[in-house]
């Protein structure tokens, strides 16, 4: 994008922007607003708004707070003048309220969704009368929805608990049925939600699309287009503060109160008071923020009528959370202006695909959700994406039908959509499914394909490379893709320290792969011998690395494959998450030759757990959820090899939790199919920053890596 155009008023006409406006960025001119608070000594019984905002000066305002309950109660039954609001002691909704007069012009009907359910315990009679219109049909329990239509979940936020809505999420997904939420941090916040969803966002309001990871071309669909380079030198805060969005989606990596934008971060703390005993990050105790406090841009303050919060966990539902309401990025953002809130239930590898598709949904997707879920389901195929609230008015009308729209909007869109695809995906030729999987962590009993079922095995009878639990080298076949995967995928650089050595072993594979030795007794015991002793040798060096160098390329394979993959169907598994959560795992099939499959392990709430290449060792890890700084977390890893033979097992520490993990490496005798232990000590320093963090262990052999990823919470020094 070599120019940059603003919308000027009327917003019908653009302009080039001035000179010295960086030209890598497509931006709308900014719509700034007067900082508006109610004053604290209205009359409870008065409606009030800010003045001089809305539609226009003057006008009556669109959306009226009430802190009695008795007359928000009256005012709903009016049926009269502005949105009521029930914000009872919630002075901290006022802001919203009072940005969302210049978000939207006007009312709309909503399209209503075609069966609501109210889940968690009843609402008031008045919130429950605005709420009822947003679905055609109501039933009393989420197990009594029908198998067909779009639906509405409604409840305060601890009421919609996301143990107890899983089933109904994952059935939306399977079927590709609209499901929507509605619900706030308390019966406050879900009036105003419920409001909200009446309202029309102003014509000719921008979209945009700020994103710290996508690197390509600006799409034209929207109006305002920050790419990676953009966010990092830019003024971030400006720009999404400065303007009123139709619609505007964030990209970037962070959790479940943050999304990070460069230097900026979008931020989730909230003025409601904490939960008491619950933890929260490291501003929760005092500590500031990890960002300079004028980088940090408050999701409440967004002024737009549909917002994304594309980074994982950003819409962590009850129970799944790691972190006190308080601090919760999706509930920061629903006390906002936004009527309708895209957010990410758990782990989410969302990239351009799923931004463009946002940008390009239209009414017939039934939500935003549902066609950025379509378009990740080849990587994620579990709902990762939710929308809270109806569809929004900044949502345009659909296109005309055409015979190309078909394509996009079926479930094997991606699947299908290039000849790529057409080689590995599900269900083709020389790929299997995972329906042989074992265990929670890797594709422990998994074969690699029809391949695999006559690999290695000799002409003679002798056993000599023969594959199995007992068999005395690597298979040959799996040991070649595994070489293949980290030599020409690209994974690793040139300059990668133990690459000479992997390529002098993949040699010597394919030089006595030939039939002359490898079918050949007298010959294949010796030069099996030779590549299982050199490939034990390079398993202790991965491990080695691994344990010195938390950014070892290796370590980035599930990302690296992930991302040229096509992902099969999960299959769910007997062994439960460390965190007593079931547990759905699937293999990851390359889409090209050089990379190589991969099995990767999920849980709701946790995310990706376990990633391994097919075949590989299968991990499970027991450990406590919590420690305090200065504290000694104790870590048992059991493993289960595929194969007798050697482990080297070990523990990859985030870079900026502080602590030491103690042996730095433990190797271990292993028996096929039985479980080996070893134990592990994480000594937390004091001076340990109290926050969610994670620790991943990990095991290699034969040159297969297998790593699983463990959340655990430091508490402050007692």
């Amino acid at each position: 994008m070599n120019a940059l155009s603003t919308p000027t008023a009327p917003p019908a006409t653009r302009t080039p922007a001035a000179t010295n406006t960086p030209p890598a960025v497509r931006t709308s001119a900014a719509r700034t607003a007067p900082a508006v608070t109610i004053p604290a000594n209205t009359p409870p019984a008065v409606p009030t708004s800010a003045a001089g905002t809305g539609p226009g000066a003057g006008q009556q305002p669109l959306f009226a707070p009430y802190t009695s309950l008795g007359d928000y109660t009256r005012a709903v039954a009016g049926g009269r003048g502005p949105l009521p609001v029930f914000t009872g002691p919630r002075t901290d909704l006022l802001d919203g309220i009072a940005l969302a007069e210049e978000v939207y012009s006007g009312l709309r009907t909503p399209e209503p969704c075609d069966t609501g359910v109210v889940a968690g315990g009843p609402l008031p009679a008045a919130l429950n009368a605005l709420i009822r219109p947003l679905a055609r049909h109501w039933v009393d329990d989420p197990h009594d929805l029908p198998d067909t239509g779009s639906v509405l979940l409604v409840g305060v936020y601890a009421g919609l608990r996301a143990d107890a809505v899983q089933h109904t999420l994952d059935a939306a997904h399977a079927t590709g049925r609209p499901l929507s939420l509605l619900t706030g941090r308390d019966v406050h916040s879900l009036s105003w939600m419920a409001a909200k969803q009446y309202a029309r966002v102003t014509p000719d309001a921008p979209v945009g699309v700020l994103s710290e990871l996508d690197t390509a071309a600006p799409a034209p669909q929207a109006d305002v287009w920050l790419g990676a380079a953009d966010v990092h030198r830019l003024d971030v805060r400006q720009i999404a503060l400065g303007q009123v969005w139709r619609r505007v989606l964030f990209h970037g990596n962070g959790k479940d109160d943050q999304l990070n934008l460069g230097q900026f971060t979008l931020c989730g703390a909230s003025p409601a008071a904490a939960a008491p005993g619950m933890p929260g990050p490291r501003c929760a105790y005092g500590l500031g923020c990890t960002k300079p406090q004028d980088k940090l841009i408050p999701a409440r303050g967004i002024r737009a009528a549909e917002l994304v919060l594309a980074n994982c966990f950003s819409g962590a539902l009850a129970g799944h959370a790691m972190y006190d309401p308080k601090y919760l990025i999706l509930l920061n953002a629903l006390d906002g202006p936004a009527q309708t809130v895209v957010a990410t239930l758990t782990a989410c590898d969302g990239q351009r695909p799923e931004n463009l598709a946002w940008l390009t949904a239209t009414a017939d997707a039934g939500s935003a959700a549902v066609a950025m879920n379509r378009q990740l389901h080849d990587i994620n195929p579990y709902p990762a994406f939710v929308q809270v609230g109806l569809q929004s008015s900044g949502l345009g009308p659909s296109r005309p039908h055409s015979p190309a729209d078909t394509h996009t909007r079926t479930a094997d869109a991606f699947e299908s959509s290039g000849p790529l695809n057409s080689l590995n995906s599900p269900g083709s030729s020389g790929s299997s499914g995972i329906s042989g999987l074992s265990g929670p962590g890797t594709a422990g009993g998994a074969r690699e394909g029809s391949a695999d079922t006559h690999e290695d095995v000799p002409g003679d009878g002798t056993g000599n490379g023969e594959e199995g639990a007992a068999a005395p080298y690597p298979p040959l076949h799996r040991l070649g893709a595994r070489l293949s995967g980290l030599l020409d995928s690209g994974l690793l650089g040139p300059d990668y320290p133990l690459r000479p050595r992997l390529r002098a072993l993949a040699d010597t594979v394919l030089r006595d792969a030939v039939r002359t030795v490898a079918r050949s007794a007298p010959d294949a015991g010796p030069a099996l011998a030779a590549i299982a002793a050199e490939t034990k040798s390079l398993d202790l060096a991965l491990a080695h690395r691994f344990a010195k160098h938390h950014d070892d390329p290796v370590l980035a394979f599930p990302t690296y494959f992930g991302e040229r993959s096509t992902a099969g169907t999960p299959v769910a598994l007997d062994t439960p998450c460390a965190c007593g959560r079931p547990l759905r795992s699937y293999r990851r099939h390359g889409r090209v030759p050089a990379i190589a499959d991969t099995v990767q392990t999920v849980c709701a709430r946790c995310g990706d757990v376990a990633n391994a290449h097919t075949g590989a060792v299968e991990l499970r890890v027991k450990a406590p959820a919590e420690a305090a700084a200065g504290s000694t977390l104790h870590v048992v890893v059991e493993a289960v090899a595929p194969r007798d033979g050697t482990l080297n097992l070990g523990i990859v520490l985030p870079l900026y939790l502080d602590a030491r993990v103690g042996p730095v490496l433990r190797r271990v005798d292993a028996v096929a199919g039985r479980r080996a232990h070893a134990e592990f000590t994480l000594d937390l320093a004091p001076r340990a920053t109290p926050q969610a963090y994670y620790f991943c262990p990990f095991a290699v052999q034969d040159l297969g890596v297998s790593v699983s990823r463990v959340h655990f919470t430091v508490l402050p020094r007692p």
